[in-house]
């Protein structure tokens, strides 16, 4: 009893002394999207295939473990651990440059990657996208996955709509090489009330365009992707996202992405632990063209972030960090807006 009561004290100073808490990073990973592996315009969604090489050579020399995208989804829905150092790769779209500049690369390291293709610019044989002779090619490496059959704003479309848009482009794929794996990355990162609770009773895993770290704890119908095009995808960009740590939030709200009537936004969210003084001193955010929003610490688990100015039309984001006990690494969060 005196030993337990000995190592007991010892934790506890061990624990006033540390400004952090240290949690593991098993049950996370950082997945990334491509769309363009070119060096021409346009320059906002296109990476350097050079770039890309220096991106997966630094994953293998620093020992990076690169899974495909089924392997971490299945893991996390299993409350399964995951590899230290977890990274998959995903593309969107299904650019022709995608099997031309990337797929050759992907041979050379030999590391999986996943790509999600909008049907109709297959089936209609659209000059910069790819076949599906070329996806077939791919197999072994590249898992194809669900971007819809038009690539349309999903937000405001009717219901008849929204169904045959995931639907029917999943027959596709599923026709065309046989994979049933319900994946949707939505179009733009977009999706309004009707389409999230569509993908939720279809049964799908769904993609967004937010910044983040993927974890058992994270929201299954919107899964975060760091963007590795245009200004995100230098060398120093890229070492800090595939080194980030998923954020401990445990709810937002709202969980809604399209806001109307108030243009600044208040948002909420709960963590699942409560946050040191360190961290709450040290928690940032950030607004999509604006000076930092006002931040209200409710409790040492819950905070409240609102824009200081109206956001834009369009899409804007509230991005969030706050450093944890290893130098150069931090929690990240993602809210993403749209304003129609």
């Amino acid at each position: 009893m005196k030993k337990l009561r000995i190592s007991l004290n010892i934790l506890f100073v061990v624990c006033i002394l540390s400004p952090f808490i240290s949690f593991a990073d098993d049950s996370e990973c950082v997945l990334l999207l491509y769309h363009r592996f070119s060096d021409e315009e346009p320059k906002s969604t296109s990476t350097s295939p050079k770039v890309f090489r220096s991106h997966l050579e630094y994953l293998i020399e620093n020992e990076y473990k690169v899974l495909p995208l089924s392997d971490v989804v299945q893991r996390l829905k299993a409350q399964e651990k995951l590899p230290k150092k977890c990274v998959s790769l995903t593309a969107d779209d299904g650019f022709l440059s995608f099997y031309t500049e990337a797929y050759p690369l992907l041979v050379k390291y030999q590391l999986p990657m996943s790509v999600f293709v909008s049907t109709e610019s297959i089936d209609k044989s659209y000059k910069l996208m790819m076949s599906w002779q070329q996806l077939r090619e791919m197999s072994g490496l590249v898992d194809v996955y669900n971007h819809s059959i038009k690539h349309l704003h999903l937000v405001d479309q009717d219901a008849l709509t929204l169904q045959n848009e995931i639907t029917l482009a999943q027959e596709r794929i599923t026709k065309e090489l046989g994979i049933e794996d319900k994946f949707f990355a939505y179009p733009y990162g977009e999706f309004d009330d009707n389409t999230y609770s569509l993908l939720n009773s279809l049964g799908y895993i769904g993609f967004g365009q937010q910044s983040g770290v993927v974890s058992n704890e994270s929201d299954f119908l919107n899964l975060p992707r760091f963007s590795m095009s245009g200004p995100y995808a230098t060398m120093d960009s890229f070492t800090l996202k595939i080194n980030t740590l998923h954020m401990p939030v445990d709810s937002e709200d709202p969980k809604a992405m399209v806001i109307s009537g108030d243009f600044m936004p208040l948002l909420t969210l709960s963590f699942s632990r409560s946050l040191t003084t360190y961290e709450r001193a040290n928690f940032s955010c950030y607004v999509s063209g604006q000076d930092k929003p006002e931040l209200k610490w409710l409790s040492p688990q819950m905070l409240t972030v609102k824009s200081k100015k109206p956001l834009t039309i369009g899409r804007s984001r509230y991005n969030c960090t706050m450093p944890s006990e290893e130098r150069g690494r931090y929690y990240w969060y993602s809210k993403l807006w749209l304003r129609l």
